[in-house]
């Protein structure tokens, strides 16, 4: 499922939250699966819960 981005901050993080800014940089970065649709950052949530948090078990997983 896809949710908006500054959905997802403020679902996703308590006080103090990431800025808007930060959370984008982290969708361009890949660190964040997240889709641009138009002008808005859209967070996959699906992708998000089967990280496991190790970047090279994540690729693995990834390439299936």
């Amino acid at each position: 499922a896809l949710l908006e981005l500054s959905t997802w901050i403020s679902t996703r993080f308590e006080n103090p939250r990431p800025s808007k800014r930060t959370a984008q940089h982290w969708c361009v970065s890949g660190a964040v699966p997240a889709k641009k649709i138009g002008n808005k950052w859209f967070v996959d949530t699906d992708a998000e819960q089967l990280e496991t948090g190790n970047d090279l078990v994540d690729q693995v997983l990834r390439a299936g």
